[in-house]
C-alpha cells in the first residue's frame, strides 16, 4: 500500500526516540498486568463455578456416551428375550430398570475429572482462573498492544485494522464458542464410541490435566480458524494478495484444511470434518469478502449498476 503525503507528515509528527518507546511500552505493559490481575482476582472468587463451567463439555460428552451405551445394552436385553434366553437386567442396569435407566458403575463413564495428587485440584483451579482471566482481559491487552504498534503504521494501514478488529473479535469469540459447545463434546464422544459395547470399561474417568489441555487446544484452534475471512480481507485491502489468487488456491486450501484437521483433532473422521468444514466455508466467505472490498470490485459493481 502506497503511503500518502499526509501519512508521511503524520509519521514525522509522532516520531519518538528509543527511550520514549521503551517508556510507553513499560506503561502499557503495566496497565495490562494490572487489568489481568483484577480479572484473575474477580474470577478466583468464583473459582468453583468457573471450574464447573469448564467441565460442562466433558459432562455433555459423558452423558451422550452413557445414553448410547444404555441403548446398546437395552437392545441386547430385548434381543436375548426374543431369542428365548433372557438376561438379567441387573447385570447392566441399577435396580429400578426400566423406570430408571441407569447403568451400573462398571459400564458408566464418569463425568468427574480425576486428580492424582492432593494439591492438583487447587493448582488446576488456579490455572483455570488464570486462563479465563487472560480471555477476559484480552481485549484491553490487545488494545494496549495495538496502541503501541499503531504509532509505526500509516493512517491508511491503521484504517484497515480499525475496520477489521471488531469483526475479528466477534469471529474469534464465535470460534471459541463453537469449539467449547460443539468440537470438544463431540470429539470426546467419538473418542469413546469404540468402548460402547464393552462389558467392562478399562478407564471410566479422564484426568483433569489432560482434559484442560484438550479443551484449551481445540477451543483456541477454532478461534484462530474463524479469523480466516478477516485475514484474507486485510491482505487484500493492503494490496498483498488479490481476490483472483485466493480463488486460484481454493483446491489447495481444501487439502490443507483436511491435513490440518487430521493433525490437530483426535483421530476420528467426524471431529476432523467439524474442523475442516468451517475452514473451507470460511475460506469461501473470505473470497467473496475480498472480491467486494477491493477498489476494483467496487468500481465494477458501480459500473454494472450505472444506467
Amino acid at each position: 500500500m502506497t503511503a500518502l503525503p499526509d501519512d508521511e507528515s503524520e509519521m514525522e509528527a509522532t516520531r519518538m526516540s528509543l527511550g520514549d518507546h521503551l517508556q510507553e511500552l513499560r506503561g502499557r505493559l503495566f496497565k495490562s498486568v494490572v487489568v489481568l490481575a483484577i480479572a484473575f482476582v474477580a474470577i478466583y472468587s468464583w473459582r468453583f463455578e468457573a471450574f464447573s463451567m469448564i467441565q460442562a463439555p466433558h459432562r455433555q460428552a459423558m452423558e451422550m456416551l452413557n445414553e448410547a451405551r444404555a441403548e446398546h445394552f437395552e437392545g441386547k436385553l430385548a434381543a436375548a428375550e426374543e431369542a428365548g434366553q433372557p438376561l438379567d437386567a441387573l447385570e447392566y442396569f441399577e435396580p429400578g430398570y426400566p423406570e430408571r435407566r441407569v447403568l451400573v458403575d462398571r459400564l458408566r463413564s464418569d463425568d468427574r475429572l480425576v486428580n492424582f495428587t492432593s494439591d492438583q485440584g487447587f493448582v488446576l483451579r488456579l490455572r483455570v482462573c488464570f486462563w479465563l482471566a487472560v480471555f477476559v482481559a484480552a481485549p484491553f491487552m490487545l488494545w494496549q498492544m495495538w496502541g503501541f504498534i499503531a504509532a509505526g503504521l500509516y493512517r491508511s494501514e491503521r484504517t484497515v485494522v480499525y475496520r477489521s478488529v471488531p469483526v475479528s473479535m466477534a469471529l474469534f469469540l464465535g470460534g471459541v464458542a463453537f469449539g467449547y459447545r460443539v468440537m470438544v463434546p463431540y470429539a470426546l464422544y467419538f473418542l469413546g464410541v469404540d468402548d460402547i459395547e464393552l462389558e467392562t470399561l478399562a478407564v471410566t474417568a479422564q484426568t483433569a490435566d489432560n482434559y484442560l489441555g484438550f479443551l484449551k487446544g481445540l477451543a483456541l484452534a477454532m478461534g484462530a480458524v474463524f479469523q480466516l475471512p478477516v485475514l484474507m480481507m486485510a491482505l487484500t485491502k493492503l494490496g498483498l494478495v488479490g481476490p483472483g489468487l485466493w480463488a486460484e488456491y481454493r483446491r489447495h486450501t481444501i487439502v490443507g484444511a483436511l491435513v490440518l484437521a487430521a493433525v490437530i483433532t483426535p483421530p476420528d473422521p467426524v471431529t476432523q470434518m467439524l474442523m475442516a468444514g468451517p475452514i473451507i466455508i470460511l475460506y469461501e466467505v473470505g473470497i467473496w469478502v475480498a472480491r467486494f472490498t477491493t477498489p476494483q470490485a467496487k468500481g465494477a459493481a458501480a459500473g454494472e449498476l450505472a444506467p
